[in-house]
C-alpha cells in the first residue's frame, strides 16, 4: 500500500547542482550586499546578490535571452522628499 504522503520527484542522476567556489571574490560579494541593501525593500542574501549580477550581465551581453528569476525581487525604495 502507498503511503499517503506526497514527496517531491527526484532529480534525474545527471544533473547536478553548480556550486562554484566563490571564496575569492566573498568581499566583492559582500560590498555588492551592501550597496543593494542601502536603499531595497526586501534584504538581498550573498546567493541573491550573485544571482542578480548574473542576471543583469546576461542581459547586457545576451540580450535575446529571456531569463525568469528565481530569487528575491530587486525592489527600490522611492525616495520621499517632503
Amino acid at each position: 500500500m502507498r503511503s499517503k504522503t506526497a514527496c517531491a520527484p527526484l532529480k534525474p542522476a545527471h544533473r547536478r547542482n553548480f556550486r562554484p567556489d566563490l571564496s575569492d571574490y566573498e568581499f566583492l560579494i559582500m560590498a555588492l550586499v551592501d550597496k543593494l541593501n542601502e536603499k531595497s525593500v526586501y534584504k538581498m542574501s550573498k546567493t541573491d546578490a550573485v544571482k542578480f549580477a548574473v542576471e543583469k550581465a546576461v542581459k547586457t551581453i545576451l540580450p535575446d535571452v529571456i531569463i525568469k528569476p528565481k530569487r528575491k525581487r530587486y525592489i527600490e525604495i522611492p525616495d520621499l522628499e517632503l
